[in-house]
């Protein structure tokens, strides 16, 4: 087999090509050839910024296939190849050999010129789902063995000055079988970036990977799993920039300090919980699994929520426990119509509703939703509309007295915390304070 080893030079980076990425494949291929009867170092200039390194990198790639080359490594003019790169490759296409592309670990250089891990990074991905379920500076970086007919057939978009590299990424895990391993291929060095008129920074890398990654999993939703005390529960991802699928990616459950403290406030071993402004469900999964909620009743009105709640519901075999009397609807201090708006498309948690005689959202009162039915706790995430649903739910409040978590605006504050508590024969017991609300937690005084 032949690989050919692809680095395209842009301006400023002359001296580390000459001095540390050409010396560092020449060693590599003095120490171990691994599976490859030839290889070749390509090197294409770009020292002027005439061109751009996709396009550059491109033709090193046409100039490969023509060749007859079977494999490219990508590396940078300002990385340096690892002494065993071939050798660990062959290792791994040797237990793998069906693999088209196959990344190692992300090593960089510190401070003191010292090779260092990336912190938590995964050691292994093997699927695509995998892949997307991972933050992209945390997946991989551009060193990988690439099969030549694999990178020939998408290679880079020259129209662009950053990112490129992930949607050639996204296009090969898409069709192709691409794995991560435990490796060290090559080491990055990190802010060292070439000059010249298509040069681009961190941040302009961030941006245009950040939306391909969003546009991915619109496209393709995938499941996570998401650990906590209870148990494991599976979360329906289809935009991380959301601040709870985020957090969802992460593996725990967004506010899982605030839901920890339940456990010591709901005293029921199988509550009637009511869940308003129930969201994508993060917080109805947990009731299940860690209240051992016997019933569970979500309110929300956003269909772009719904549609995911109720995937994570039956996802997670949580039907028997749902009563989806509320789900289409809000609540507040009236019946009423509504519109659905919202400032931040990343952020379904912030959407408001607003008072409209033609808007899709029916409201309700809660006492009217409710009718008899029984409820020990009630939580309430309703985007300023908290005093109105709590107005709304005096009769229920007042004869089931559950325990209430409220999230407040602080312009709310004093309506809640002194006239509301005081009329309602409430106290506060707990508090977790963000920049704009604040959340309480509130049992009955006697």
């Amino acid at each position: 087999m032949k690989c050919a080893v692809i680095t395209s030079v842009g301006p400023g980076h002359e001296n580390l090509l000459k001095y540390e990425c050409c010396p560092s494949v020449e060693t590599a291929k003095t120490y171990n050839h691994g599976p490859f009867e030839t290889i070749r170092h390509i090197v294409m200039d770009d020292t002027k910024g005439l061109y751009g390194r996709s396009r550059r990198r491109n033709e090193a790639v046409q100039q490969a296939a023509s060749e007859g080359f079977d494999w490219i490594f990508f590396l940078d003019a300002d990385d340096v190849l690892t002494p065993n790169a071939f050798e660990r490759f062959g290792h791994c296409l040797e237990a793998e050999p069906s693999l088209d592309v196959i990344w190692g670990l992300i090593c960089e250089f510190d401070s003191n010129e010292e090779p260092q891990l990336r912190m938590h990074q995964p050691e292994r991905l093997d699927t695509r789902d995998e892949f997307l379920a991972t933050e992209p500076f945390l997946a991989v970086q551009i060193g990988a063995f690439m099969r030549t007919e694999c990178a020939a057939r998408f290679g880079f978009d020259e129209s662009m000055d950053a990112g490129e590299d992930f949607k050639l990424y996204y296009q090969l895990w898409a069709d192709y079988r691409c794995v991560k391993r435990a490796e060290i291929f090559f080491i990055n060095r990190r802010g060292a970036h070439s000059a010249g008129p298509r040069s681009a920074t961190g941040n302009d890398w961030r941006t245009s990977v950040s939306a391909q990654w969003a546009e991915q999993l619109a496209g393709s939703p995938i499941w996570v799993k998401v650990a906590s005390t209870g148990g494991d529960a599976k979360m329906w991802i289809n935009n991380p920039n959301d601040l709870i699928q985020r957090a969802h990616l992460n593996g725990h459950f967004f506010e899982a300090d605030s839901l920890e403290k339940l456990h010591k406030l709901v005293k029921s071993p199988e509550p009637h919980v009511l869940e308003v402004g129930a969201n994508i469900g993060n917080h109805v999964i947990w009731y299940a699994q860690n209240l051992n909620a016997k019933r569970i009743y979500p309110v929300e009105p956003n269909p772009n929520a719904l549609k995911i709640l109720r995937e994570n519901i039956s996802a997670n075999d949580l039907g028997e426990r749902i009563d989806e009397r509320g789900m289409g609807f809000g609540a507040g201090k009236s019946s009423g119509q509504f519109r659905v708006e919202t400032e931040d498309a990343d952020n379904l948690g912030a959407m408001r509703l607003v008072e409209d005689d033609t808007g899709e959202v029916e409201t309700q009162t809660l006492d009217r939703m409710m009718g008899d039915d029984k409820v020990d706790f009630i939580k309430i995430d309703a985007e300023g509309m908290e005093l109105g649903v709590l107005e709304g739910a005096a009769d229920l409040i007042a004869r089931d007295k559950p325990v209430i978590w409220v999230e407040v605006l602080r312009k709310n504050i004093m309506g809640f915390a002194q006239d509301w508590c005081r009329t309602a024969g409430y106290q506060i017991v707990d508090s977790a304070a963000y920049v704009n609300t604040i959340d309480y937690f509130a049992v009955p005084k006697d």
